[in-house]
Formats: structure tokens, sequence, C-alpha cells
């Protein structure tokens, strides 16, 4: 038999349990409703101000992400104006033509370069958002 000692603990730790799931549910609709404070939004002047860089930030971010020989090949790139021959790179590199190749196709699965068929060669180009 339950006495009346041990019935009431269930009921009071059950009262906690939902007060502290009110709580959270009160904090959590006043936090994702707060609004924006003014001084965080930037203004068109600033904005203006920042694109200038964005093509060269975009570069530098792609170039953090490469590993050495990616990045090789998008400087050499970079430096020819943004364009080279396959066997260029691998001669320019020192690369044999299946290094050459692998890098080229890493680069084309992450989207920064593309690759067209040229005569017993490939002409390999920088995509236009990392140009500049």
């Amino acid at each position: 038999m339950m006495g009346p000692m041990n019935g009431g603990g269930g009921y009071q730790a059950l009262l906690v349990v939902v007060i502290l799931l009110l709580v959270a549910v009160i904090v959590i609709l006043f936090l994702r409703n707060r609004p924006i404070q003014p001084e965080t939004r930037a203004t068109e002047v600033e904005v203006k101000a920042v694109e200038p860089q964005a093509a060269d930030d975009k570069l530098e971010v792609a170039l953090r992400l490469l590993d050495g020989n990616e990045r090789r090949v998008v400087e050499a790139l970079v430096a020819k104006g943004g364009s080279m021959l396959q066997k260029d790179i691998s001669y320019e590199l020192g690369f044999s033509r299946v290094k050459a190749h692998r890098v080229v196709q890493s680069l084309v699965k992450r989207g920064l370069v593309t690759v067209e068929e040229h005569y017993n060669t490939r002409m390999v180009a920088l995509v236009d958002w990392l140009r500049g």
C-alpha cells in the first residue's frame, strides 16, 4: 500500500517538469520573435563599398579550400588570364599527363573550372564567377 508520503512525490515531480517545459517554450518563443537591431543592417553605401573586393575574396576562399596541386593549377590559370591547355598545365607545373588530368578533373567536380576538347588536348578555363 502507498502511504501519503510516497504518492505525493510523483505528482510534484510531474508538476516541476511541466513548469520547466512551459518556461522553455516561452524562452524559445521570445528569442525567435526578437526584432533585428537597426545597427546590424548594412546600408547601401556599405554594400557598394564591399562589392569590388568580392571577386578577390571568392578567389582567396576558393584557394584556401584546395589542396596544394589544385591550388597550383588555379594559380597558373589566373596568371595566364583564366585559361590554358591541359598539356601546358602539365608542362609548366611539372605534372605527368595523368596527374594533370586527375587534378583538372577534381577541379571540374568542385565546379571551379570547365573543360573543352581542343584537338589532341583539352582547354581548361576558370568558371566565370571565379574570374571576377
